[in-house]
């Protein structure tokens, strides 16, 4: 029994260490961006041929141009619209993109993004895309993007993180999500006004690059 204690601490020891490693390793590579950051989610299986595709390529390269850095992670869909956005075709800007990846998912790399590394763990991943961020772009998505999503607003909400803009791409997806905020997490009280307050839901790409960029409202 002892023994198999010893070894239970012995891997436990093993794989937080390995964490810290990856952690410092990201940190270093992620430090590197160019100041303001915008972090963007969305799913892996969106297709190219889908408006949600179109609109993350066409907002990330317009960050690109305006000196505002791109985090997101370095697959498929909305991550792949991202990155493809985002890269840079003359050098001339100081913006750039970084796409951090998960070992052992069944997904593509990025063909486009410009510079990729990768974790062994979501919750690293996470930290990363949520750490050094000014502002947050939530594209249509799944558990993954949900999970994003709750992170970064629990971290605000509980002053954790400073107040940054976060912005809900696609009216119509978010409608049942909104409907569930108001109609159910309101009204049972488990959250408040200024919590719905903290992010905003919007199919307008002007207005989502201008809170980024300028800090203007919503609405």
């Amino acid at each position: 029994m002892f023994l198999k204690r010893i070894l239970s601490v012995g891997s436990l020891f093993f794989h937080m260490t390995h964490v810290v490693f990856q952690l410092l390793y990201g940190f270093w590579r992620v430090s590197k961006l160019e100041q303001p950051v915008v972090s963007i989610f969305g799913s892996a299986r969106l297709a190219q041929d889908q408006i949600y595709f179109k609109q993350a390529h066409d907002l990330a390269q317009r960050f690109i141009a305006n000196d505002i850095s791109v985090l997101a992670g370095g697959g498929p869909g909305i991550m792949e619209a991202v990155t493809c956005g985002a890269v840079v075709h003359d050098g001339t800007k100081k913006g750039k993109s970084i796409g951090i990846g998960v070992r052992g998912l069944d997904e593509k790399r990025s063909l486009c993004v410009q510079e990729y590394f990768e974790l062994d763990y979501f919750f690293a991943r996470k930290w990363l895309l949520t750490q050094y961020s000014s502002a947050f772009i939530i594209f249509p998505g799944g558990f993954g993007t949900l999970d994003e999503l709750s992170e970064v607003l629990t971290l605000i909400q509980t002053k954790k993180m400073g107040r940054v803009p976060v912005i809900l791409i696609g009216e119509e997806f978010w409608a049942p999500f909104m409907q569930w905020v108001r109609q159910e997490a309101l009204a049972h009280q488990v959250i408040n006004e200024e919590d719905i307050a903290l992010f905003a839901v919007t199919d307008n790409m002007e207005q989502a690059f201008c809170v980024v960029r300028d800090r203007c409202k919503i609405g």
